[in-house]
């Protein structure tokens, strides 16, 4: 089962930033942000209706909730659409595969887990691939704060991911998803309302933007999120976020599919990146903790396994 919904949470993401491309041509950054969370917390809302799961949310737990509704949401959501509009979904995509690798190093001081040595190979050579992401924008003239931007993204996804798998593994996935983009939505829907929204051009364009958003935030917010929640609970943060190994390879094919520009240089850095990525989960069969004496010391090697 985990590994059906791991297939089935690359096809979705791999398309949301065709989707957000599409939705901001109407809307701005912070509506698409906005509107994605709110479909999100609904789909989820109805499913938590049916299945009526425990809150699980302690008192102690409100600054890692507002770390998550920060990182995890509000700002990636945002942030990636403003992107995506200025720099095409097939570039902005490919910046994501970078969620493992930083995920391996925030397990170090937060999980306490030391990488494997091969781990550490994928992390330089994947380093390599960013080197050579990086070239590849700024010969485009994309601007050095956007390609800094870009990478907050993943990195933000890399240490909630782990700090869920950290502190919040009491908290059921779908409760998690529920409450998280609850907050994110009412914290930037009052946002939405100051921000200008470009103008149609036509009405087909319109259309277009509507029903992207609507499957951006029905789908690949509210029950992508659950799912990947479901995995980081089940199987672990390096598990879970070796989603964004195939998330790349399938935006820039769709960006491609719209008329984006795809340069060799591009497919040399996916070429190099995936498998490094790759490297860095598969790097090893056992990982080395610390602290011997820590109670998720067994689960951690499980998933290491």
């Amino acid at each position: 089962m985990a590994y059906v919904l791991f297939l089935s949470i690359c096809s979705i993401w791999s398309g949301s930033f065709l989707l957000m491309k599409k939705a901001s041509l109407v809307f701005s950054p912070i509506s698409v942000g906005a509107w994605r969370v709110a479909g999100g917390a609904a789909v989820l809302l109805i499913l938590w209706l049916c299945r009526r799961q425990p809150i699980g949310w302690r008192r102690r737990d409100v600054w890692s909730l507002a770390g998550i509704v920060f990182a995890g949401y509000a700002w990636p959501y945002c942030i990636q659409a403003w992107l995506v509009a200025r720099n095409g979904s097939a570039f902005i995509g490919m910046t994501v595969s970078f969620t493992p690798l930083f995920t391996m190093l925030a397990s170090v001081p937060l999980l306490k887990v030391i990488p494997h040595p091969r781990q550490a190979a994928g992390v330089f050579g994947a380093l390599c691939g960013l080197g050579l992401l990086m070239s590849e924008g700024f010969s485009r003239q994309i601007p050095a704060l956007d390609l800094l931007l870009a990478i907050t993204v993943p990195l933000g996804y890399a240490i909630v991911n782990t700090w869920i798998r950290r502190e919040l593994t009491h908290v059921p996935p779908l409760t998690m998803s529920l409450v998280s983009m609850s907050i994110a939505s009412l914290i930037l829907q009052p946002m939405s309302w100051y921000v200008a929204s470009p103008i149609p051009p036509r009405a087909d364009v319109f259309v277009s933007a509507i029903v992207s958003l609507a499957v951006l935030g029905v789908v690949g917010t509210g029950l992508a999120m659950f799912w990947f929640n479901k995995l980081i609970h089940d199987r672990g943060p390096l598990f879970a976020g070796m989603v964004t190994n195939l998330v790349p390879a399938g935006a820039v094919v769709w960006g491609w599919y719209d008329g984006e520009v795809v340069t060799q240089r591009q497919l040399i850095a996916l070429a190099v990146i995936l498998p490094m990525a790759a490297l860095v989960q598969f790097g090893g069969r056992r990982e080395i903790v610390f602290n011997v004496d820590e109670p998720l010391i067994d689960s951690k090697i499980q998933d290491a396994k």
